[in-house]
């Protein structure tokens, strides 16, 4: 015989399952346990992926939201009132023409986040070129009249 075979025989590791024999004969304890850890591990699963499912649909949400009802995020600071705007635009005015205060007012605004960004849907559709090798008169096998 194999020493391997008798040694585990006679070792402790077929103790457990000696005692096992005894208490449950038929294996209904062990196949209970079983299944109430393969059970309650699914429906551990289940409420997992459904809290990831509703936070990401709650995220999507909010990012597909109108720009209207989005507050406008501000990179650092807050707006200037309008005493300073106005105070801004006067220096800005007496200190050079009508396009430098143009481009410096739309930097700014783009700046503070009053900029409005079209939301992508993150889809991208590639259509391909029709060729010789996929047609579909290459496709199948011809096989040659005798």
């Amino acid at each position: 015989m194999n020493p391997l075979f008798i040694l585990l025989q006679t070792s402790e590791l077929t103790e457990g399952a000696a005692r096992m024999q005894v208490t449950d004969p038929h294996g209904w304890t062990l196949a209970l346990i079983a299944i109430t850890v393969v059970f309650t591990a699914l429906v551990i699963l289940f409420v997992a992926f459904s809290i990831v499912g509703k936070v990401s649909l709650s995220m999507e949400a909010r990012k597909n939201a109108p720009a209207a009802a989005r507050k406008p995020r501000r990179k650092s600071g807050k707006a200037p009132d309008e005493e300073t705007a106005a105070a801004i635009a006067l220096a800005l005015s007496a200190e050079a023409g009508d396009e430098v205060p143009a481009a410096i007012a739309a930097a700014l605004s783009l700046y503070l986040g009053c900029g409005i960004h079209d939301s992508e849907p993150y889809i991208i559709t590639i259509r391909r070129a029709p060729s010789a090798w996929d047609s579909p008169a290459n496709s199948f096998r011809k096989n040659p009249v005798k």
